[in-house]
């Protein structure tokens, strides 16, 4: 009972932007993990088989071995996934992204634009 008194002591006195942040973060895990089962897992099975099933059929061997072909691809997806995640479930991040894409980046390459009669220097 203490212990759960003082987890809500704890609970009213965190600030509410840090709960959102944390419901974000949770979010953004948790949706992390579901994809990263899904797209592991399909490869995983499909290479099991292919690899110790004693399978005969000639056109069952080039079906799955098309099938392990797309899910391949659905595993690669696995490493790019956390950006468009993030991207996807925190506002924070996106906010972010935005910025340093317009705020820097953006400026960098207008800097370099020479407008009518400049000329660009070297660098």
């Amino acid at each position: 009972m203490a212990y759960r008194n003082i987890k809500e002591i704890n609970y009213r006195t965190v600030p509410l932007v840090r709960r959102e942040l944390d419901k974000q973060l949770t979010t953004m895990v948790l949706i992390q993990v579901i994809y990263t089962f899904f797209s592991i897992l399909p490869s995983m099975i499909i290479y099991l088989i292919l690899a110790y099933g004693n399978i005969q059929d000639l056109v069952l061997i080039a079906q799955l071995r098309l099938i392990y072909a797309i899910m391949t691809c659905l595993y690669y997806s696995y490493f790019a996934s956390p950006f468009y995640i993030y991207v996807c479930a925190s506002e924070r991040f996106r906010r972010q992204l935005i910025h340093v894409i317009s705020k820097i980046h953006l400026k960098r390459f207008q800097a370099r634009i020479a407008t009518v009669n400049q000329v660009i220097p070297h660098i």
